[in-house]
């Protein structure tokens, strides 16, 4: 099974662009975790004093109707996202072979 979801930010303003009659558009997602220390175990910031947290950041692709509908959102607008992984490889100009990874987006919520 290749399932993602997402619950998360936008992190930049979303990307838009058409290819023929398909608009796609490309968002950056935020997302947090709970940080762990060598014990496996959550902990305070010592400058906030909430719960650690990472944030990691998705790539995320909408195509037509999602794509419309992603052009109008904004930077800090939270997203709900159900899709799938998809990698990609491909040659830069020197010849390296480079790798990419993205969430292809089925459905996609705004609140």
């Amino acid at each position: 099974m290749n399932i993602v979801n997402l619950l998360g930010r936008i992190a930049k303003t979303p990307e838009t662009r058409t290819a023929g009659t398909t608009t796609i558009t490309t968002l950056i997602v935020a997302t947090d975790r709970v940080k762990l220390n060598n014990e496996g175990k959550s902990y305070k910031d010592p400058e906030t004093g909430y719960t650690a947290k990472e944030t990691e950041f998705h790539k995320v692709t909408l195509f037509n109707g999602l794509g419309k509908a992603g052009a109008s959102r904004k930077k800090g607008d939270v997203v709900a996202i159900t899709g799938r992984l998809h990698h990609s490889s491909w040659e830069d100009r020197d010849g390296v072979t480079r790798y990419g990874c993205e969430v292809i987006a089925d459905k996609i919520d705004f609140f």
